[in-house]
């Protein structure tokens, strides 16, 4: 199997050194570059289908939580790398919570780079050993203050359209042709809404999104 990856940093020229520097990885391609400012991401995502997308982020300040969200807004939802030098755990917070898979210092060499990228798209999340705990513990309790009353506030669209999916009482490939990902794609959307809601399977799952007044055949909101 290859996996397609896209990469979105400012830095072209790096980013292909870095591409060239994994070719001789057979199983990783680069099907597309764009930069971090690029307003029309979705676009070439969307032509490009990659499974996995890496994104350098300078500062991974609120700009680059935002791409983020775009990133993992797209469909079919990629896995979502990011490569920077912070290593404050509010960001990965903040990352984590828009969509991100993995964490990643700009420091680590290529192979380090090669085995996290085909660990998310074996639906793995990879963040730094000393702080993956806080950012889990984060994921399945730490709503923002805002979204208080809404315990779905924190979904991506995705993972409200697989719980809907489980609402409506549909399984693990039946959600994956409905959403057109693989049953891998599926089980990690469902690990990462169990973390944010709290719970350990799909019946708790379901109880709380009837509880936050999810309904069989309902639309998820956008």
């Amino acid at each position: 199997m290859t996996i397609r990856r896209v990469v979105v940093d400012d830095h072209r020229m790096l980013g292909e050194l870095l591409a060239e520097s994994m070719s001789a990885e057979p199983d990783l391609r680069v099907v597309g570059y764009a930069p971090s400012a690029d307003t029309d991401v979705e676009a070439l995502l969307a032509r490009t289908r990659p499974d996995v997308v890496t994104v350098e982020i300078e500062d991974a300040g609120d700009a680059g939580t935002a791409l983020l969200a775009r990133i993992a807004g797209v469909v079919p939802r990629p896995r979502i790398v990011v490569l920077t030098a912070s290593a404050e755990l509010d960001r990965m917070v903040a990352a984590a919570r828009a969509g991100a898979d993995a964490w990643l210092s700009k420091s680590a060499g290529s192979a380090e780079l090669a085995t996290t990228v085909r660990a998310v798209c074996d639906g793995h999340t990879v963040y730094p050993s000393a702080h993956l705990g806080a950012v889990l513990r984060a994921l399945a309790g730490g709503q923002p203050e805002a979204a208080a009353d809404d315990p779905l506030a924190g979904l991506t669209r995705q993972e409200r359209r697989v719980l809907q999916g489980m609402v409506d009482g549909a399984r693990g490939p039946d959600l994956a042709a409905a959403l057109h990902v693989s049953v891998g794609t599926v089980r990690s959307h469902t690990r990462r809404l169990f973390l944010k809601l709290g719970v350990h399977s799909r019946l708790e799952a379901v109880s709380v999104a009837r509880a936050a007044g999810v309904r069989p055949g309902a639309h998820p909101a956008e």
